[in-house]
């Protein structure tokens, strides 16, 4: 009887050690598009090579930078940028990440009736807000605008022109691309749990090490400070924010003017919409929708969204006694974390 009691007993503890899953977690910060990114994976199996993850990250942004960053005097955009037209020479790599952006880019504009434009690069510049921010701003002259205006809108869809002053800008769509391309690296990795971050766009998928999805952080719109404004949890989608109570320029007359620039009027957009955060199923097109919804305003932004389940959003404003509001839709409401 004692030989069977032993046997039994060990089997209990087999069983027992068998029912204890080994979880790996890992965190990662790396720094990209002018700003800071950060990984974070979980995983039941497989053990985590932070520094492998960390080289196969750094060497898929480089590439996505090659494409896309106006600041790196090499890459396809900034080229293309100098000569007026898409330079379609060079790495195929870097061509295709700024083919990428470029194709999803129009079918936004066109979706948000180009409220959303890539080719407002010269009024970002204009404005002081783009690569040529050294110079002293100036109180700026309808005339002027008004040349560029025509410059942004004498594009055709294939940045083939044309006029010699086009100019494309990615810089609203660009960090969510580079999320959504850091994800796809991940799931070739074979990692099932992550949150990736770049500059406050996001993608989350399955659930963090507390067995719970993942749980982010919505930022007070406030210039002077850092605080959550409210919490929430994001399961297998992206979120991201854009907002004007930060990046802002003083022009010599003393105006204020935020880094939203209209591409109607050409003018920096002066709104009550603090920041909005969009949801979507892939960062880039929540990326190029919050900076959509800024244009738009609170409530054309809003019937927009009504208009596109795809979406979920959360929009701050400020009201007629400057007391800080929400509207948001009834998806991105479900996600408040209590």
């Amino acid at each position: 009887m004692k030989p069977f009691i032993f046997i039994f007993i060990a089997s209990l503890f087999f069983i027992a050690c068998q029912r204890e899953p080994v979880i790996h977690t890992a965190e990662i910060q790396f720094g990209t598009m002018g700003t800071y990114g950060m990984v974070k994976i979980i995983s039941d199996s497989l053990e985590i090579d932070e520094t492998a993850v960390l080289l196969k990250i750094d060497s898929l942004l480089h590439d996505v930078n090659m494409g896309v960053s106006t600041y790196i005097d090499s890459s396809v955009i900034a080229r293309s940028n100098q000569e007026g037209f898409w330079i379609e020479d060079g790495n195929e790599i870097h061509q295709s990440h700024f083919k990428e952006n470029l194709t999803r880019s129009l079918e936004i504009m066109r979706v948000t009736n180009g409220q959303f434009n890539v080719f407002v690069k010269p009024l970002i510049d204009f404005w002081g807000f783009g690569d040529y921010d050294k110079r002293n701003l100036l109180a700026k002259d309808s005339l002027s605008v008004d040349s560029l205006l025509n410059c942004i809108n004498s594009h055709d869809v294939y940045f083939r022109d044309t006029s010699g002053c086009m100019q494309l800008d990615f810089s609203a769509i660009a960090k969510g691309y580079g999320v959504d391309q850091v994800a796809n690296l991940l799931e070739r990795m074979n990692y099932e749990r992550y949150m990736v971050e770049i500059g406050g766009e996001v993608v989350c998928k399955g659930k963090n090490a507390d067995e719970v999805y993942w749980r982010l952080g919505i930022e007070e719109p406030n210039e002077e400070s850092r605080s959550i404004f409210e919490v929430m949890q994001l399961e297998n989608r992206a979120m991201a924010t854009s907002g004007n109570y930060r990046n802002f320029k003083i022009l010599d007359n003393g105006l204020k003017v935020v880094h939203i620039i209209n591409p109607s009027s050409g003018y920096p957009e002066i709104s009550n919409l603090l920041s909005a955060s969009i949801i979507a199923d892939n960062c880039m097109s929540a990326d190029a929708y919050a900076t959509a919804c800024m244009v738009m305003g609170i409530d054309t932004c809003f019937d927009f969204l009504l208009n596109h389940p795809e979406l979920e959003g959360y929009l701050i404003y400020s009201d007629e006694a400057g007391q800080l509001k929400v509207k948001q839709t009834k998806g991105f409401e479900e996600m408040i974390v209590e």
